[in-house]
């Protein structure tokens, strides 16, 4: 399908979803902020649990970035992917990465053909871990290259669904082309440590914990950040599986500490 008919073939919600993921990474300001905006919105807007950002000076060596970011499952599954899978990683086949650089988005189930090296790694790798599809935007960046992969249980891509990110891919590389990567990002501007779990947030993520500091609503804190109440219930639950609070008045308590020694410092 011709990415030039999107505009009558894709429904609201998922013209609401590609404005949404855009908007969500409109705040970055370089190129270590963006690759975690991107994650972030991807994640909570394409409701995939397992979302992934590897980057490289090429193509060919992105699969061997040392430091990606990785959600969910995937940070379990990232020490066997580099001892044994990452020379057979489906995206790096050249029918991947043709569609990949081609249009921007790719997934496993586009893939006509798997050599043995490639279908074991689905199997034998992927499966073991709960893995059912695996699908991946692929971004240009000034000074590299980048996939953004999902991977899901069960969830595949529809046709439709196929022509949504490959518009938001095409959307999103408009971004990241003038922008350079810079290597690991950086959580919030702050003290760090192991006595600072805020630290592995992202910006956009750490803004929502102020707001829930605040004693706002997911309703609220929406209407705040002009998102849904939906997006915001994804982001306080993805917040604190990477902080270790199980409540708002634990991450809140979490905010305050963390200001007071900013203040302190």
């Amino acid at each position: 399908m011709a990415t030039s008919s999107w505009k009558n073939s894709l429904s609201a919600r998922q013209i609401s979803g590609i404005l949404e993921v855009l908007d969500l990474c409109g705040d970055a300001e370089d190129g270590r902020e963006l690759k975690h905006a991107v994650v972030d919105a991807v994640s909570s807007v394409f409701e995939v649990p397992d979302v992934t950002f590897f980057f490289g000076p090429t193509y060919a060596e992105l699969f061997a970035d040392p430091a990606p970011i990785l959600t969910g499952a995937t940070g379990t599954m990232f020490p066997e992917y580099q001892d044994r899978w990452q020379d057979k990683d489906v995206f790096a086949l050249p029918e991947a990465r043709g569609t990949l650089s081609r249009i921007g988005f790719a997934d496993l189930d586009q893939l006509t053909t798997l050599p043995a090296p490639q279908r074991s790694y689905v199997e034998d790798y992927l499966y073991t871990y709960g893995t059912g599809t695996a699908s991946a935007l692929h971004l240009r960046f000034a000074n590299g290259e980048a996939l953004v992969g999902m991977f899901n249980r069960v969830h595949a891509w529809n046709p439709s669904d196929r022509l949504c990110l490959t518009v938001l891919a095409r959307q999103l590389r408009a971004r990241t082309r003038f922008v350079a990567h810079d290597g690991p990002a950086a959580g919030p501007e702050g003290p760090s440590g192991p006595d600072d779990p805020l630290a592995v947030l992202s910006p956009r993520q750490f803004e929502v914990a102020r707001l829930v500091s605040e004693g706002m609503s997911n309703l609220e804190i929406a209407r705040c950040l002009s998102l849904s109440e939906l997006t915001i219930k994804k982001y306080v639950s993805r917040i604190f599986d990477a902080t270790g609070h199980r409540n708002r008045a634990s991450l809140a308590a979490a905010v305050h500490r963390r200001n007071a020694g900013l203040t302190r410092g």
